[in-house]
């Protein structure tokens, strides 16, 4: 960290000849530059800004010479820093020489017209010229102070964030550093391969304990104290659950049924339902009892079109024009149709007052009767058509 002190001679360096400097050329234009106002002002600012530019160095100096930097960054920081502040010195000094050598030359032709400020211009200049300097120096100081601070702080962390890992990682496996196993060596000794005594890692004898705890607790609220259910009682339980969610999902889907799959509806609310529908539009043509008027007999075995629930739903809800029965999927719902289906479905025997004479085939629950004569109904009679 020389250079620091080699910025501090220099400076010295120059503000003594200045000053001198002026104090010589104010004798020969004035009585004194010490009572210009200018002169004054620019002296004072660059004896500031040397004073400023020493201070700076110091701590520069203190940080750069700290035990972080020195040991992982100085080398580095001499690298980039020595050549910027060589270049800032020679500068300097350039400027300097060339001021001295132009000052014989510039004090022999300046007159009372040419000054500025009441300095004359030679001595204007050159001052302003020191000023300019070290504020040069200053805004490269302050670069490379910037630069040393960030990699301070940057040393830093990486420094504490390595000892919070190291006490994590101790704090985990409790293991001994490798530098110091010969205390817990043990006189065990395999070909070559010796056994230290280090200790279970935390995690893993706390993880046991927990262990032995979830058990004890497992024990008494499972088996002691009944207050939990076991694994069969839990697929019970589940499978009960899935039955109420799946006719949750039947109630609110409803709608999605069809002739394909429709089932028999047997809750007395879809029974009653149906019921109602089919007061409310069937008995014109089948009766109030489903005896049949207009339309055939709905309490007999002998059915035109079939009396599956499937039958049942095509037939509702598609209807037979040509024969007469009308198409209700443009007034019932799917779900109504299916209701009023199986409410028909539980019609059969109940023999109602009047019925109307069979027509269709025989129908069993397991499919149509195999049989081969037609069965046309009359009035009174049946009358067979081979």
């Amino acid at each position: 960290m020389t250079n620091f002190n080699k910025i501090k001679s220099v400076v010295v360096a120059l503000l003594i000849p200045a000053v001198g400097f002026c104090q010589d050329e104010a004798v020969k234009v004035t009585t004194s530059y010490f009572t210009n106002v200018l002169f004054l002002t620019l002296l004072v600012l660059i004896i500031v800004l040397a004073i400023v530019i020493v201070a700076f160095s110091g701590v520069f100096k203190n940080i750069a010479e700290s035990d972080y930097l020195q040991n992982k960054y100085s080398s580095k920081y001499e690298d980039t820093n020595s050549s910027s502040i060589k270049n800032t010195v020679t500068i300097m000094l350039l400027l300097l020489s060339v001021s001295l050598m132009a000052q014989d030359v510039t004090v022999s032709k300046v007159t009372d017209d040419g000054r500025i400020g009441g300095i004359d211009q030679f001595t204007f200049y050159f001052l302003v010229s020191l000023v300019f300097i070290e504020l040069l120096v200053l805004g490269l100081m302050f670069y490379q102070f910037n630069f040393l601070v960030k990699t301070h702080l940057t040393t830093v962390k990486q420094v504490k964030a390595k000892k919070v890992e190291s006490k994590l990682l101790l704090s985990l496996t409790d293991a001994v550093a490798v530098e110091e196993e010969e205390s817990i060596l043990l006189d065990h000794d395999y070909d070559g391969i010796k056994e230290l005594d280090n200790n279970l890692p935390p995690w893993w004898k706390y993880g046991f304990y927990i262990t032995i705890v979830t058990s004890v607790i497992y024990l008494f609220h499972f088996h002691v104290f009944k207050t939990g259910d076991l694994q069969g009682k839990e697929y019970d339980n589940a499978i009960v659950q899935a039955k109420i969610e799946v006719d949750e999902f039947m109630k609110t889907s409803a709608n999605n049924v069809d002739e394909n799959t429709v089932k028999v509806l047997i809750e007395a609310s879809d029974i009653a339902t149906g019921k109602e529908l089919f007061m409310a539009n069937c008995v014109a043509c089948h009766g109030k009892g489903g005896e049949g008027t207009v339309g055939p007999n709905l309490t007999d075995d002998y059915w035109i079109h079939g009396a599956s629930i499937q039958d049942l739903f095509k037939t509702l809800k598609y209807g037979w024009v040509e024969k007469g029965m009308k198409a209700w999927k443009d007034d019932l719902s799917p779900m109504q149709i299916a209701q009023v289906a199986s409410f028909i479905k539980t019609l059969k025997g109940t023999n109602p007052l009047n019925p109307k004479l069979p027509q269709g085939d025989l129908y069993t629950e397991g499919g149509m009767a195999p049989i081969s004569d037609s069965i046309l109904i009359k009035k009174d009679s049946v009358k067979v058509i081979k």
